[in-house]
C-alpha cells in the first residue's frame, strides 16, 4: 500500500514538473523609450529602419501614386516622391517590396524587377526578372526578405511575395503547396520551402480556407534564417536558407485561439459573422535583435461585438483592432511568455535593443498627424 502511494506521490509529481515547466513563463513587459509625430494627413507606414544612419522608410497608405518617404527618427520628412509612372525608376504594377537593401541604397520590389535608389530616391538601376506566377499585393508593402546564397554577392535570393499574402485562393488542393516562394536570381528559377503537409495542422485543414490560410514569415538576418508559421498554425519553423534545411520547430501555445477548438478547420467550423470572418489568427512575426522572436496574433471577437462596432464604423476588421491583439515571445528553441497586450496601436517593424516600433492610434479622435511609439521588451 505504501508502495503504491510512493509511486502515485512520484508520478503526480513527475506531471507536474512537466507541466510547469511546459507552461510557465517568465514575466515579460512592454516598456517605452521613445515617441515620435510624423506631420501628415496621409497614413504613413513605416516598413524598415536603418540603426546606423537612423532613418525609417516609409509609404503612404491609400495613395495611388506609390508615394515613398524617408523620415529621420525624429519623424521628420527627409525626402518624399511618387513613384508612380511608365518610364525608367518608375512602379506601375504594384510596390510588393520597400526598404532598405545592399549598400544603404532603397529597394522596390514589384512583380517583375528590382529597383535601386540612392537616399534621395533618385533611381540608380533595375534588375529584371520573370516570375511564372506574379502575386501583386496592394496597401501592404513590407522590407524585402533576401539573402545571398554562398560567401559573396552575386547570387541574389529574394522572397516573391510578402508574409500575409493570400496566394492559394485559386488552389484546389493544400497537398503539393509550400508556404514559401524565393526566386533564385542566378537561376532564373523559383524554388521552395516549408511544404504545407509538414505543418502540424495539415490533416485538419479544410480547404474552404485557403483565401484565408496565408504565409507568415520574417527573417533573421544575422544567420540567414527564416521564420515561418501561417495564419492558421500552432508552430513556427526556423529554416537555413543556404541549405534550405529545417534548423528548429517551435511549437505555440496560444492563450486564447479559437480557431483551434473544432476540426477541421474549415470556413463552416471557424466563427463568422456572414461574409466577415471572426476568428482568431496569427498575424506576424518579428525576428529582434537580442535573439528573442515576437508573434502577434489576434483573438476571435465576439459576434455580438463584431456587429455593434461595424455599425458604427463599416471598415471596421478585428484584424486592425489593437484590442484584440495580443503577443508572445519567443527564443529560437521554445515560447518564454504567456500573452502580452500591446499599446494601443499595430506593431509595423523589429527595431535596436529588443524592440518594437507601433503605430499608435487614438480612439477617441482623429489626429492630423501620425504618430509612432517604440516599446522595448524586457523582462
Amino acid at each position: 500500500m505504501i508502495y503504491r502511494l510512493m509511486k502515485i506521490n512520484f508520478i503526480t509529481t513527475c506531471l507536474m514538473l512537466t507541466f510547469f515547466s511546459t507552461y510557465s513563463f517568465a514575466q515579460y513587459k512592454l516598456r517605452k523609450t521613445s515617441e515620435f509625430q510624423i506631420n501628415s494627413l496621409s497614413s504613413v507606414e513605416i516598413v524598415d529602419y536603418d540603426p546606423i544612419k537612423k532613418q525609417y522608410i516609409a509609404f503612404e497608405r491609400g495613395s495611388k501614386d506609390f508615394v515613398v518617404i524617408l523620415l529621420d527618427q525624429k519623424g521628420t520628412i527627409l525626402k518624399r516622391k511618387e513613384l508612380q509612372g511608365q518610364g525608367p525608376g518608375q512602379v506601375n504594377t504594384a510596390m510588393n517590396f520597400l526598404g532598405f537593401g545592399e549598400g544603404g541604397n532603397i529597394w522596390v520590389i514589384t512583380t517583375h524587377q528590382l529597383l535601386i535608389y540612392d537616399r534621395n530616391l533618385e533611381f540608380k538601376e533595375s534588375k529584371k526578372f520573370a516570375l511564372r506566377n506574379p502575386f501583386l499585393t496592394f496597401f501592404n508593402s513590407p522590407a524585402p526578405v533576401y539573402f545571398y546564397k554562398g560567401n559573396g554577392k552575386e547570387n541574389l535570393v529574394f522572397a516573391t511575395y510578402p508574409s500575409r499574402t493570400a496566394r492559394f485562393m485559386s488552389v484546389k488542393s493544400f497537398d503539393n503547396q509550400s508556404l514559401i516562394e524565393l526566386f533564385d536570381m542566378k537561376s532564373g528559377k523559383e524554388y521552395y520551402l516549408a511544404p504545407i503537409s509538414e505543418r502540424p495542422i495539415y490533416k485538419h485543414l479544410d480547404i474552404s480556407i485557403k483565401a484565408m490560410y496565408n504565409p507568415i514569415f520574417t527573417m533573421n538576418k544575422k544567420k540567414d534564417q527564416l521564420l515561418v508559421t501561417s495564419t492558421f498554425d500552432d508552430e513556427i519553423t526556423v529554416i537555413d536558407l543556404q541549405t534550405s534545411k529545417t534548423i528548429s520547430k517551435i511549437k505555440i501555445n496560444h492563450g486564447e485561439f479559437g480557431s483551434f477548438k473544432k476540426s477541421p478547420i474549415s470556413r463552416e467550423n471557424l466563427s463568422n459573422a456572414g461574409f466577415y470572418s471572426l476568428a482568431s489568427q496569427n498575424s506576424a512575426l518579428f525576428q529582434l535583435d537580442g535573439g528573442l522572436i515576437v508573434l502577434d496574433y489576434f483573438k476571435e471577437i465576439p459576434k455580438n461585438i463584431f456587429e455593434a462596432k461595424i455599425k458604427e464604423d463599416q471598415y471596421y476588421r478585428p484584424s486592425k483592432d489593437p484590442n484584440y491583439h495580443r503577443i508572445i515571445i519567443f527564443d529560437e528553441e521554445k515560447q518564454l511568455s504567456k500573452d502580452l497586450e500591446i499599446p494601443h496601436g499595430q506593431i509595423k517593424i523589429a527595431m535596436p535593443n529588443n524592440s518594437i516600433l507601433v503605430k499608435l492610434i487614438n480612439p477617441d479622435e482623429e489626429e492630423d498627424f501620425v504618430r509612432y511609439g517604440v516599446y522595448q521588451i524586457t523582462k
